[in-house]
């Protein structure tokens, strides 16, 4: 289940710092905000925390009842195929959800090829460290 209060603090730092959305990684910081532990592996498992409103998950399509087991009823999923591209999943969620081009929080503990992935879908957009914002959520990162 999201932790409300959290996840709303986040999103005040994250208005604060101009940021559209978050991304997030299987990891300490998506365990804290949203009481999800997922194990990385080489396909795509991510949540998007926007700036207002409840997170969105990217996932691959063969984890879809695993996953649901995991998140909130009702959760925004993006499923991707083994033969589709997970980053532009991503950024058709960005691009919904803000103005473009926007700027991007990502957690220390993305991955390089997840952050490139994205930037080749959306080159106009800035991505920044969301260290600032998570540490004003009292919220621990990856990093």
């Amino acid at each position: 289940m999201p932790r409300t209060e959290p996840i709303r603090k986040l999103q005040q730092a994250m208005k604060e710092a101009s940021l559209v959305a978050l991304l997030l990684e299987p990891g300490t910081a998506m365990l804290s905000l949203t009481g999800v532990r997922w194990g990385r592996s080489e396909r795509l498992f991510a949540a998007l925390i926007p700036q207002s409103g409840d997170p969105a998950w990217v996932l691959p399509a063969f984890e879809e009842t695993r996953a649901r087991e995991l998140l909130p009823a009702g959760a925004p999923i993006r499923l991707w195929q083994e033969d589709e591209n997970p980053f532009a999943k991503i950024a058709a969620l960005l691009t919904e959800r803000g103005p473009a081009p926007g700027r991007l929080g990502v957690e220390a503990g993305v991955r390089f090829f997840v952050v490139d992935g994205i930037r080749r879908q959306l080159p106009k957009w800035e991505y920044v460290s969301a260290g600032q914002v998570l540490r004003a959520a009292d919220v621990p990162d990856n990093g």
